[in-house]
């Protein structure tokens, strides 16, 4: 009988000649490894998880006044609103082109503006906007160029910053994000504090470089901006902020994602229907036969009604504000009420919802849409 003789990788048979190792001693032995290293990894990944919640959650907050943070508030009164209702989905764009109470005065049914910064992702609030779409709302989309398949989970993550709701609603396509993402929440979080003990000059300088319209104090509770914004447009139109409807910038794929959009609004009685964003006509380079030629395509590609004359959207240097998509106040009243009156002819007149006001306000009830 030969002799064996065990070892940390494997049996070793003295019967053979050479004293190798068997093949049987040598897959334990890799399970073995295996096994440690997932335990390993498994825990770093536990702990990691538990630095990031406890930063996220536990850690004085350090974007609580920043412009992104509105989406909170956004969601938060969205969820709260049990009636029927018109929600504007979009980004910056919508934020200072959208005044919710003067829509609400215009239509007499509530109003709740959907988004904010262009660098979350137009698709998060898609997304984050479907749990609370109900019968009877009319929800609205300036539609501009967008990637869908995009999440700035990063800037996400410092919007929604001590909120493990929202954090645990993350879409499935902003989660592959979370891990870059959590790794500036923990590094600025317990650097910041730090920094600012040591250099306190420092903090105040990057607090005055922030202009303040890009704040949480330019919001109402309902996520509104309602700083004033008297300034106007002045000066000629950088290169780099000219605009052009082009049909090359709306890929199938987005044209497709809007249509199965349009069919879940359908599907919970909603009615979703496509506008124009405002933008500075100075800087737009579309002829007016070009313009007419997009929207009339437009119009051909998606199964939702485009309810605004595309011309319309083209706004004087007067109502711009501080970006050619950015209205000043003046410039937003005047949007407000001209989509205002856009729903009452393409929705409410043409039956796509009925629309019946009462004491209590307004009522929405499912007309011949589906």
């Amino acid at each position: 009988m030969s002799e064996r003789v065990e070892n940390q990788t494997g049996i070793r048979d003295s019967s053979k000649p050479d004293g190798s190792v068997t093949a049987r001693g040598n897959g334990r032995g890799m399970l073995k490894l295996a096994f440690r290293a997932a335990c390993v990894g498994l825990t770093a990944l536990v702990l990691y998880a538990c630095v990031f919640l406890a930063a996220f959650c536990l850690l004085p907050p350090l974007y609580q006044d920043s412009y992104q943070s509105v989406v909170v508030r956004q969601y938060d009164s969205l969820k709260e609103i049990q009636e029927p209702k018109v929600i504007v989905l979009g980004t910056s764009y919508v934020t200072f082109s959208v005044d919710a109470d003067l829509m609400e005065q215009k239509l007499g049914m509530p109003c709740q503006i959907f988004g904010c910064h262009l660098g979350m992702g137009t698709r998060y609030f898609f997304d984050m906007s479907e749990e609370w779409i109900g019968e009877g709302d009319i929800v609205v989309y300036p539609i501009w160029e967008a990637d869908m398949n995009y999440y700035g989970t990063e800037l996400i993550l410092t919007g929604i910053e001590g909120r493990m709701d929202l954090l645990f609603s993350l879409p499935p396509g902003a989660v592959k994000g979370v891990l870059a993402g959590s790794r500036d929440i923990i590094t600025k979080k317990l650097y910041e504090p730090l920094r600012r003990g040591l250099f306190p000059g420092e903090r105040e300088r990057a607090d005055s470089g922030v202009d303040p319209i890009y704040t949480i104090d330019s919001f109402d509770e309902k996520g509104t901006m309602k700083a004033l914004r008297q300034e106007s447009w002045t000066e000629p139109v950088p290169e780099e902020q000219k605009k052009r409807y082009d049909t090359a910038a709306y890929s199938q794929e987005y044209i497709a994602f809007l249509n199965e959009f349009d069919a879940f609004c359908r599907e919970r009685g909603a009615v979703f229907c496509l506008t124009y964003p405002t933008i500075l006509d100075e800087a737009v380079e579309n002829s007016e036969e070009e313009l007419e030629a997009f929207d009339r395509w437009l119009r051909e590609q998606v199964t939702a009604p485009v309810i605004t004359d595309i011309r319309d959207t083209l706004m004087p240097k007067e109502e711009i504000y501080n970006g050619v998509m950015h209205c000043n106040t003046p410039g937003a009243e005047h949007y407000t009420s001209m989509l205002a009156e856009d729903i009452k002819r393409e929705i409410f007149d043409k039956s796509y919802v009925s629309f019946e006001p009462d004491a209590a306000g307004a009522s929405c009830s499912e007309g011949s849409y589906r």
